[in-house]
Parts: C-alpha cells; structure tokens; sequence
C-alpha cells in the first residue's frame, strides 16, 4: 500500500488542550488568516506567505493535489533551512517543559508538514488536531455552557460616570485583598470599543470577533476572584456580538449604580477620546457618527453641534452629547423601572474608589447573606 503524507502518525494535541494553555502555539498560516483570527498568544510564522499561498491553491484547484503540493515544496525549499531555524530557535526560547504547538486551518498538511521536518532535525513538537478551526469550535462551545460560579455584579451608569477607570482600578487592588476580591471584567476594553456610538475613536486597533471570543475565554475558564464585577453592556460592544451567557450574567448581575457630575463625566471623557489629537480618519468617522445621531436632536441643535466640533469647543461638545443624546437613552433603556443596590460615586482618584466600593459590596453582601439567614 501507498502511503501518501497525511496517513503518517504525527504527535497531536487536542483544541480543548491548547485551551487549557501549557502550550506555545505557532500559527503556520498566511499572515491574512492570522490575522482573521488566532489564538491569543500565538506566533505567526507562516510556512506559506499570502501570495504563494494563493498560487498552489490555484493549481490544486485546476491541476489537483499532488501537483499542488509539488508547487508548495517549490515555493517553500529555498528558505526551509532559515524557516526552521526560526522554529528551532523560538523552541530553545521556551521554559522548561513547554513545548511548540503547530497549528494551521484544520490541523491539515501544513502544520503535519511542519512537524515532520522538524522531527528530522531532532526538535519534537506537536500538532494541533482540527487546526484553528477545531480550536474556534472549542471555545464556541466552552462560552455556550459557561456559568459564573460566583456572585456577578453589574455596573450601570452614564456615559462617563467612571465603569472603566473603576473596573481597572479594581484590578489593581484585588491582588492585595485578603477576602471578597474582586474579579473585574472589563469587556470593553477587550473589544476595543466603549460601547457607545462613538467608542470605537482613539482605540489602539480594531478587534475582530473571533479574536474577542477567544480573548474572553482566556478570561472567563479561571475565575479571578470571589465575584465577577462587569459593566452594563448590550448583546453588542460596537460591532462584536456578546456570549449569550455572558450577556445573561450581565443582565442578572446585582445592580449597581455609577454615578458623577455632569463636569467630572466631560472631564473623564475628554481625557478618553482626546479628540485635540485626532487625525483626519477620527475626525471623519466622527462625523459620520453624528450624522446618525442628528436623526434624534432636532435639526438646529445638530447643526449647533457641528459648528462647535469644527471650532474645537470640544467639551461644549461632549457635554451637549451627554445632556441631549446619551442621558436620555440610558435612563430609557437602563435606569427606568431598575432598582439599585448601591449609587456609588466615583471622584478623581479611581484607587481610592476601588478600595471604598469593595468595602460597600462587601456590606451589601453580608447583609444578603444575614438575612438569607432569618
């Protein structure tokens, strides 16, 4: 019998172990397939770039597999001996124990490919069965069937009144406290959004959702504290869509309203967006975003607004926005018929305001407790 490269054994893993970490993977993909989507903490170090990539999928296409796999080793044997350098040494990098996973689309003949060859020089790493494709199936179903194993408590707020600069300041501490820690989640800073309309100006990047997903698993399979704190969010961050177990452990969380001045909240958001410094691309998509917004001020006001952004009165600006658009829409969709536990005020030293709503919480739930008691 024939035997052709995909019926010899290689060393395997599973997505579920990639998962549960202990791994370094290297992703052997094209950098464009990377960057789709990849696990986080993954090495891009692709056996095929994107160009050459495309050709032998063009002759697998018109001429079938096995001249395609010719035209790869074509493409490939000129910088095989540099490519498995590289390997060899990000291999020697890893601390005791830890060894390199190889991953590609399906856990096909890239990464088993790239696993023999390094068996001939004597490095022994494994693959990853399934590819990103399997691993992207896993973390699906691992936030399909998550559930918080701890009290959940939910932040509500508006615009500006201080969720994030709490969330991490919250993160900060937690580390210190003897009990009640908390664990913070920030899901906007994960996403690369701030929720609102215009959040996603002055971020670092854009995230795609595969990426947010896989990043939230991180997050979510080690429990970090003794409840989960999160900020009010919608099925939807910007344009990433929230797991639905998530996004139900955020609506039955234990409510807790956030709350400052309408200056400390133009403050805050001044120095968050810091539109003085934006470029013409932030500019535009602001715009564009107070274009759709004018369909809800009357039309003066809108115009009002445009006139002042083109000036640079900035915080005239963002605390017209505040008053006449966001404040309004949250008390609709957040405030009304929602009773709080706790109003929390934040000022302008965040770390103090971790430290003094552990202490609140920490009261909150003993009395919850107590009376559970009765």
């Amino acid at each position: 019998m024939d035997l052709t490269v995909t019926d010899l054994c290689v060393p395997s893993i599973s997505p579920a172990e990639v998962v549960g970490g202990g791994f370094q993977v290297v992703d052997v993909r094209s950098s464009v397939e990377f960057a789709e989507g990849h696990v986080p903490g993954a090495v891009n170090i692709p056996l095929l770039d994107d160009d050459q990539r495309a050709a032998v999928g063009t002759v697998y296409k018109e001429e079938g597999a096995s001249p395609a796999r010719m035209t790869a080793m074509e493409l490939v044997s000129p910088g095989l001996a540099g490519y498995l350098h590289a390997l060899s040494d990000l291999a020697r990098s890893q601390p005791k124990g830890r060894r390199l996973a190889i991953m590609c689309w399906r856990g096909g003949e890239r990464s088993r490919n790239v696993v023999l060859l390094l068996a001939l020089i004597g490095l022994h790493v494994v693959m990853v069965t399934g590819g990103y494709r399997g691993y992207r199936r896993e973390v699906l179903a691992e936030l399909e069937k998550w559930s918080p194993g701890v009290p959940v408590v939910t932040l509500y707020g508006h615009t500006g009144a201080g969720k994030s600069a709490l969330l991490r300041s919250l993160a900060d501490i937690a580390p210190g406290l003897r009990s009640l820690r908390p664990w913070p989640l920030d899901l906007e800073r994960l996403a690369l959004h701030r929720g609102s309309l215009l959040g996603g100006l002055n971020q670092p990047g854009e995230r795609r959702q595969k990426d947010f997903d896989a990043l939230l698993w991180e997050e979510l399979r080690r429990p970090g504290g003794d409840y989960l704190v999160l900020e009010c969010e919608g099925g939807k961050i910007g344009r990433i869509y929230l797991a639905g177990k998530v996004a139900e452990a955020v609506r039955s969380g234990i409510p807790v309203q956030v709350t400052a001045s309408i200056e400390a909240r133009t403050t805050r958001i001044m120095e968050e967006y810091s539109p003085g410094t934006w470029g013409e691309d932030d500019r535009r998509r602001f715009r564009r975003s107070l274009e759709l917004i004018a369909t809800r001020l009357p039309r003066e006001s809108y115009l009002s607004l445009e006139r002042a952004f083109d000036d640079g009165r900035f915080s005239e600006v963002v605390q017209r926005l505040l008053v006449e658009y966001y404040d309004p829409m949250y008390h609709r969709s957040c405030v009304e018929g929602r009773e709080f536990v706790l109003e929390f005020e934040t000022t302008t030293d965040p770390v103090a305001d971790a430290r003094r709503f552990v202490k609140q919480i920490a009261r909150h739930m003993r009395e919850v407790d107590l009376s559970s008691h009765d």
